[in-house]
């Protein structure tokens, strides 16, 4: 019985201490946000960005919008893209003018795309008619995820290789009426544009 009490006391102490060394989400947050743009820190600070969505229901919806955002940027950065697109489509909810996240998704979905037009390419010199239409749709799926992104990427910071990327997927695509009313969707899409990410501590 006492040993049983002993052991009891010893795993409430174990307990205790571990949850007074948890630090607070304010402080976890100011030390995420002193290193999060480090190229050394990248594994220290994704680990600190997980704890931190694990904990989101303590953060305001600014930080959970700028935690989402990096925590995509750096698992897209150490090689990670698959692991990338759900917090870089979160940090889009959050702040839905942040152009940044559309741009890094359209360019994710590109080289799922461009893999797939290689794939099809091998494909249709073996005269593999079936093969080619399974990639085909695959390839018109990711293409038609990818183009919304970067339109809004385009039509908040124009650049013409942008342009020509989502233009080359709509001929892909067949879509000439797409091409035609692209500039009207541009200008559309230009309304409430946001270049910086907003942050408070």
């Amino acid at each position: 019985m006492y040993k049983h009490l002993l052991t009891l006391l010893f795993a409430l102490a174990v307990t205790q201490t571990c949850f007074s060394q948890e630090k607070s989400v304010k402080d976890l947050y100011w030390d995420y946000s002193q290193i999060r743009m480090t190229d050394t820190e990248k594994p220290k600070v994704i680990q600190m960005a997980e704890e931190l969505i694990k904990r989101s229901s303590e953060l305001t919806k600014t930080q959970l919008g700028n935690v989402s955002y990096h925590l995509g940027r750096l698992y897209e950065e150490t090689g990670q893209a698959e692991k990338a697109i759900p917090h870089y489509e979160e940090a889009i909810k959050i702040t839905l003018g942040y152009y940044v996240p559309y741009r890094a998704l359209g360019f994710i979905f590109v080289k799922k795309c461009n893999a797939f037009g290689s794939k099809m390419n091998e494909a249709g010199k073996s005269k593999d008619l079936k093969a080619y239409n399974e990639l085909y749709a695959k390839y018109k799926v990711t293409a038609l995820k990818a183009i919304p992104y970067l339109e809004k990427s385009q039509a908040c910071d124009p650049d013409e290789e942008t342009k020509t990327i989502i233009t080359n997927l709509y001929r892909s695509l067949k879509d000439n009426a797409a091409i035609a009313s692209l500039d009207d969707r541009l200008k559309k899409n230009a309304e409430n544009c946001v270049s910086l990410l907003e942050d408070e501590y």
